[in-house]
């Protein structure tokens, strides 16, 4: 039969043309014959004689696939109904079936690889993708498909389930809360006070720990009523958190002069102000013995040194000068305060005073010491007792109470006067200098106030003398004063440096009333007797502010008071 003639190649691809070339040549080379003189593209087709042997079968095949490619696709040129195959050499691409314009761009820009390398790294990509731990590539399963890069990061983001052992060492830590350390062995447990504070009665391993892993969310945990860290932290007040550092085997004493700035409750300001005066050690497990032996050394000084009002015979005359001015102020401290004039009060404050001033010889005792016992004896008295320093009355003056009292105030007097012992020396330049700062003070502040006072010859010596020997005993109600103290305990020299602030931002404060006043007796009655009475804490609180901001301003920048 006639081959029939098919239409020629266009010669627009050059990788059609060559792929056909190649499989022409390697007929030739193979011993097989054919008409190709007609048109070398031509192969075989359909209608042509099929050879016997391994050269026939070779010969319709290469010669079928050169049709498929002349024609453009389409059925089986050989007849089988299998796609045509060709069989290539080691430097020829394996060619499978028709090939769109991409895959015939890519054929042109990709070099040729050999058919057994391509079968060896086909191999060991399946191999690879098999071993243990791996993700196999599903197309189809999923959008977009795994990649190496992402299986690799989905196994690294699987959680590590905590161990047996470390789960059980991690059972009795409990949550930290503000620090590294753990909560030591302690009368005061801060998940005690937080279910106080909060009402609820959750048991300290609810709170602290579970056996199984932690791997459920915020949400979830609160949902099931177990508070996690951050929710601990603020369920717990401020008291709870100050019981969990004073508890601390070792103080951090810098963390409680930053709480403490800001206002102590009564249930740790007891200890609170003897640790930063330094009286109680920093050190737990010293602080009882330390305590313990101060109290019985300020015994033995009152033994040793006071002979009571039986004795008065046995003291020096310089003694009994000191016992008589002692004598004098100690029915004037504070008379507003009923409980101080009991007989009991009396006698304590003259022990305290009379001491203090025969182991301070280089000052000795000054009117205005008196006043500074009071805070002491009211917020530790009520420390003991178990009340409000306002509530006290006659029933809690306990002997058993008031000797433990009594050598704690003289002690923590001590630490308090020690800062400021130039308030009373001779000619007081303590108190002078501070008085003249304040007076540059309010020369920067409120230069118009300053202006006023100096036109009707007020001199800051006149008022400020009893704010700074005194330290606003007189000027502020006793509960508003222990807030003050709180603050100026605090503060490195807040009875030395930060009062002076405070001073004046109370006079900033009354300006506005100072102003109004044209009279040399007024100006002064009005400073002497602040009106200070309808204060609130809140009151304190902003005046404390204030003189943070001033001190802020000006402290350690003298320059610019001039």
């Amino acid at each position: 039969p006639t081959r029939s003639r098919l239409p020629p190649v266009k010669r627009s691809d050059p990788s059609i043309t060559s792929g056909c070339e190649m499989a022409e040549g390697q007929i030739q080379d193979q011993g097989g014959g054919g008409n190709h003189q007609q048109n070398p593209s031509l192969g075989g087709g359909s209608g042509g004689k099929k050879k016997g042997g391994s050269m026939g079968w070779m010969w319709n095949m290469t010669g079928g696939l050169i049709g498929r490619i002349a024609s453009g696709g389409g059925g089986s040129p050989n007849g089988s109904g299998h796609p045509p195959v060709t069989r290539a050499t080691n430097s020829q691409k394996i060619i499978s079936g028709p090939q769109s314009p991409a895959d015939q761009s890519s054929m042109k820009r990709s070099p040729s690889t050999g058919s057994g390398v391509r079968k060896k790294a086909f191999w060991n990509k399946r191999a690879q993708a098999r071993l243990p731990g791996t993700i196999k590539q599903v197309r189809g399963a999923q959008y977009p498909p795994l990649t190496s890069r992402d299986s690799a990061s989905m196994l690294k983001k699987q959680p590590e389930l905590k161990s047996k052992k470390s789960t059980q060492s991690n059972r009795n830590k409990s949550i930290d809360i503000g620090s590294s350390s753990s909560l030591p062995a302690s009368p005061v447990t801060t998940s005690g006070v937080a279910a106080r504070e909060t009402g609820t009665g959750a048991k300290d391993d609810d709170m602290n720990h579970d056996d199984a892993p932690q791997l459920q969310s915020t949400e979830e945990k609160a949902k099931k009523g177990k508070p996690t860290k951050n929710s601990l932290n603020a369920l717990l007040s401020k008291r709870a958190q100050i019981f969990k550092l004073i508890n601390e085997p070792t103080l951090d004493l810098a963390t409680l002069r930053r709480r403490a700035w800001s206002g102590l409750c009564p249930a740790v300001r007891n200890d609170s102000w003897q640790l930063i005066l330094g009286y109680q050690p920093a050190n737990r497990e010293r602080r009882g013995p330390t305590v313990t032996k101060r109290r019985n050394e300020y015994q033995d000084h009152c033994k040793k040194h006071y002979y009571g009002i039986e004795g008065d015979s046995r003291y020096s005359t310089s003694e009994k000068k000191i016992m008589h001015q002692i004598r004098l102020d100690t029915p004037r401290t504070l008379p507003s305060v009923k409980l101080l004039q009991h007989k009991s009060i009396q006698l304590l404050l003259e022990r305290i005073l009379y001491i203090w001033s025969i182991r301070h010889p280089a000052s000795g005792y000054v009117q205005g010491i008196n006043d500074l016992v009071v805070p002491f004896l009211m917020v530790f008295l009520a420390a003991k007792v178990g009340v409000e320093p306002e509530h006290l009355d006659e029933s809690h003056l306990l002997e058993k109470h008031l000797s433990l009292v009594e050598a704690d105030c003289f002690w923590c007097l001590s630490k308090l006067l020690d800062g400021i012992q130039d308030h009373y020396t001779a000619a007081q330049p303590g108190i002078q200098r501070m008085v003249f700062k304040l007076e540059e003070l309010i020369h920067r502040l409120d230069q118009p106030l300053h202006a006023h006072l100096k036109k009707y010859d007020i001199r800051f010596f006149h008022f400020s003398y009893r704010w700074m020997n005194c330290l606003l005993m007189r000027e502020v109600s006793l509960p508003l004063i222990i807030r003050v103290w709180d603050t100026y305990i605090a503060e490195s020299d807040g009875f030395k440096v930060f009062h002076i602030y405070v001073c004046a931002a109370m006079l900033v404060k009354f300006s506005k009333d100072l102003l109004a006043l044209e009279e040399f007796q007024d100006l002064i009655v009005f400073l002497q007797n602040l009106p200070t009475k309808d204060w609130t804490e809140k009151d304190i609180e902003t005046l404390l502010a204030q003189a943070y901001v001033y001190k802020y301003q000006f402290e350690g920048a003298e320059n610019h008071l001039h």
